[in-house]
């Protein structure tokens, strides 16, 4: 009777697991985006959440400057990447973009920009 139980809890959590291919997006922001990333902004977490203030600030940033990006959630407390392919910007002011969006960066929990 015990095997039977434990063989109907066994079977129901495997039902109950849903999988995820590893480079799955959960969240989409603009499907259109190359996958091709000049700038990676990067929210970690220690254990209570990504730094929201800071979230908020950098996407603010993105939209004001209407531009394309995917957005990628890893963790189960938010972590987040974001991959902004720049093409609507050339020379100088990707270059401005890029720094702007370090400053914004600069002083959070976690926030991380990388470049190609």
């Amino acid at each position: 009777m015990k095997q039977i139980i434990s063989a109907l809890i066994l079977a129901s959590f495997l039902l109950a697991c849903k999988t995820k291919s590893a480079g799955q997006s959960s969240k989409t922001a603009n499907t259109d985006a190359p996958k091709t990333c000049a700038a990676k902004v990067n929210f970690g977490s220690y254990g209570s959440g990504i730094d929201g203030v800071k979230y908020e600030a950098i996407k603010k940033l993105i939209e004001a400057k209407k531009l394309k990006f995917d957005e990628k959630r890893m963790g189960r407390e938010g972590e987040t990447e974001l991959c902004l392919p720049l093409t609507e910007l050339k020379g100088a002011e990707k270059t401005a973009f890029i720094e702007q969006l370090k400053k914004t960066a600069e002083g959070g929990q976690l926030v991380s920009v990388s470049t190609n």
